[in-house]
């Protein structure tokens, strides 16, 4: 163990007005302006042998190859190991496109990327400069009624609320995480305006409520949706709710705080583990042929029609359905995709992380088996794949099980049965 030392620093990131937005296909026109800033927010600890830097972006996502440069950026000028930097991403879905999502979704600004890539490294490269003695507290609790399950309202969701609250000598807060998962899709396609729902509210609240920078990271929420929508229809939410939502977890986190202990001295241990998960296998080719036949049906009908909503999607799918003929034909459909299992840990508190939509009870169960130890989970964390859906709810199919994966750059078939379980064994391995 040794002394805590903490910094951290925000950035805005500035999206273009009038750039495309991202998260929903049913969205087909660019962005109006900015309701509030799109930010990313950085905290580096150093335990005196091991650092941890953690990176926050109100954003759906990066790929992962976006994220492994980044990382190498900031290891070749900070000296933070690569391995040692965690990216993740609030997924809202009224932030600036970032992922060469199919579709609409998919229209990226490179030369704003770019930028915002570089204003990323040099956030966390001015960090090791800034260090400051610091100590460290941490706590969770459950906080119910803000999501619900959309893929089966009878499952239970993980509403645990984790809170990180890192503060200098002088009592100062330098950095609070709040961790939590309900899909940031409050604001829905009827919104143009850049905002990072409400995790970008809670951020900014625990922020004012404690000073410093906070920092928020989306737990597996893959098949959580807010409450709003199953009480007022699809889409519904609006500013008012995100405030709402973000001021309940920020209020919660403080009270948690006040009830938790600062820790001692803080040892930090990371770790991380490249794992192979299993891909559904395609359709055979003449379910495949018949499926680009509906979708061509289907773009037809939209176009006489006048509905560019329907016809984009139907062009999407196309796109998706003629890319995975060619690969079969090619014989070049993956069986497998590799991902990287993030871990760290401080004192007791675990933190994992993946770069995937994971359905909420993976996190259950490695709460479950890490328990009594307090745990920060992160997915959308290092890149962004696509779903990861449990093997209850791949039996049950839909869009997360099944669908989803059409829209994800280079997924051809969806992450396949089996691959929860292999997450849940190797973070708990980890841990």
């Amino acid at each position: 163990m040794g002394q805590l030392r903490a910094a951290a620093a925000q950035v805005e990131l500035q999206p273009p007005a009038g750039g495309w937005m991202t998260g929903f296909a049913a969205r087909v026109q660019p962005s109006a302006g900015a309701h509030d800033p799109i930010m990313a927010r950085a905290v580096l600890l150093h335990d005196s042998v091991t650092p941890l830097a953690i990176v926050t972006c109100d954003v759906i996502g990066f790929t992962a190859d976006a994220v492994a440069d980044m990382r190498l950026r900031i290891s070749q000028r900070s000296g933070i190991p690569a391995a040692h930097i965690l990216i993740a991403c609030t997924h809202t879905h009224s932030g600036p496109a970032t992922m060469p999502f199919r579709g609409a979704m998919g229209h990226v600004d490179h030369v704003w990327l770019a930028k915002t890539e570089r204003r990323i490294v040099d956030l966390v490269c001015r960090l090791p400069e800034a260090l400051q003695p610091a100590t460290l507290t941490y706590g969770d609790a459950r906080v119910p009624g803000i999501g619900y399950n959309r893929q089966d309202p009878r499952r239970p969701i993980d509403d645990t609320l984790t809170v990180v609250g890192i503060d200098g000598e002088d009592g100062r807060a330098i950095a609070t995480l709040l961790n939590y998962a309900t899909h940031a899709v409050v604001l829905g396609p009827r919104n143009l305006e850049y905002s990072g729902d409400y995790p970008g509210e809670a951020a900014r609240q625990i922020a004012e409520l404690r000073g410093g920078a906070g920092l928020f990271l989306l737990g597996a929420c893959g098949d959580v949706d807010p409450i709003v929508y199953r009480d007022r229809g699809w889409g519904s939410g609006t500013f008012f709710d995100t405030r709402d939502i973000g001021g309940r977890l920020a209020d919660a986190g403080m009270d948690i705080l006040a009830r938790a202990r600062p820790a001692g001295e803080v040892t930090i241990a990371v770790a991380g583990h490249s794992l192979d998960l299993p891909l559904e296998p395609p359709p055979d080719e003449s379910a495949l042929d018949a499926s680009i036949h509906d979708f061509e049906r289907d773009q037809h009908a939209a176009r006489a029609q006048g509905n560019a909503m329907e016809e984009l999607v139907a062009l999407a799918m196309l796109d998706w359905a003629g890319a995975l003929k060619q690969a079969m034909q090619e014989r070049r459909v993956p069986q497998t995709l590799p991902v990287e299992v993030f871990a760290a840990r401080l004192n007791e508190l675990r933190i994992a992380a993946v770069p995937l939509e994971p359905y909420s009870d993976i996190s259950l169960r490695v709460r479950e088996r890490l328990k009594p130890a307090p745990l920060l989970f992160a997915g959308y964390s290092n890149g962004l794949f696509g779903y990861c859906a449990s093997r209850w709810a791949k039996e049950q199919g839909g869009y997360g099980p099944d669908n989803a994966a059409r829209w994800f750059p280079g997924m051809l078939t969806p992450i396949g049965v089996g691959a929860d379980e292999k997450i849940v064994d190797a973070i708990t391995a980890l841990s």
